[in-house]
């Protein structure tokens, strides 16, 4: 699937995309742990090599749930002149494509990249007729966004909350 969802990541965007592989995993680490800093920097009596550690080990956990729940997902690595910056996993049904996850290194936070990248995903989804689906933590600053392209709420999990976006009729 990666390779069919690929083809169709438009020329002249501000970022490229490529399937992730195992050479990736140190990436992934750091990604995650740039993502969790500030929310574990908050726990007390924790030296930095404690919090690493603890959220590399959160890092793994989380892949590999990831690789258990969604195994047939396109597990992709955000590019911008070759280093990556980021990962994109979506996981297409024959009801709905879902965002499992989308991040971003901090450093390339509000130039438009998840933008691009989510309007990609919902144009896919509508071509193909479907919903489009994410959860989002409850203060997450990526709801501005997620409600600007079209998703509302449908439901709460937790610290997070479901969001999903009708299919639109493609326009040709």
């Amino acid at each position: 699937m990666a390779g069919t969802l690929l083809s169709t990541w438009p020329q002249g965007c501000s970022a490229g995309l490529r399937v992730q592989t195992g050479d990736d995993l140190v990436f992934l680490q750091t990604l995650f742990v740039a993502r969790r800093w500030a929310e574990v920097s908050r726990v007390p009596g924790w030296s930095d090599a404690q919090r690493r550690t603890f959220l590399h080990a959160q890092e793994q956990l989380q892949r590999q749930h990831y690789e258990k729940h969604y195994a047939s997902a396109d597990f992709l690595i955000i590019e911008q002149a070759g280093i990556p910056i980021g990962r994109l996993c979506v996981h297409h049904t024959p009801e709905d494509v879902r965002v499992v996850d989308i991040a971003l290194l901090p450093a390339w936070h509000g130039k438009g990249i998840g933008t691009d990248l989510l309007q990609w995903v919902l144009s896919q989804a509508d071509s193909a007729h479907r919903s489009c689906s994410l959860s989002v933590e409850q203060g997450s600053p990526a709801r501005r966004l997620y409600h600007r392209l079209g998703f509302s709420a449908c439901g709460d999990a937790g610290i997070y909350t479901q969001m999903t976006r009708p299919a639109r009729p493609v326009l040709e």
